[in-house]
């Protein structure tokens, strides 16, 4: 038995692999400001520990009002190789944050560093993004 490796059903095979592969693709630092650091201080609300990225939610003091800001970090393969544990944040935790706004106002932050009232700090290497940061 000869199977047809062409027509209809194989090229709308083709059409999707093509489509579908730039979903695949990192976005790495195009969506933010990298020519700017921010730093945001505020109260953990939310901690997303999972694949691509972790995620922080904070609630930051903005005017006297009550804002949030989505923190995105690397993958938690990546903080675990710079110590970070899966318990190390807390909701309720006051933390600063510093990294990069989003280019488009929307508030998310690319996390660099954190820092806790106790002073101890904690940084995220995520290449040549920070590149004289």
């Amino acid at each position: 038995m000869k199977v047809k490796l062409s027509g209809p059903p194989v090229l709308a095979v083709v059409f999707l692999l093509l489509v579908s592969v730039p979903t695949f693709a990192h976005h790495g630092a195009a969506s933010y400001d990298i020519s700017k650091m921010t730093t945001l201080k505020g109260t953990i609300t939310e901690i997303k520990w999972m694949n691509p990225h972790v995620v922080i939610d904070i609630e930051v003091n903005e005017a006297g009002k009550p804002q949030k800001y989505i923190v995105e970090s690397v993958s938690p393969l990546g903080l675990s190789r710079n110590g970070w544990t899966k318990d190390l944040l807390k909701t309720g935790d006051q933390i600063a944050v510093t990294g990069n706004l989003s280019k488009n106002g929307t508030h998310i932050l690319r996390l660099k560093k954190i820092v806790f009232p106790t002073g101890k700090e904690l940084t995220i290497q995520s290449g040549e993004d920070y590149a004289g940061q």
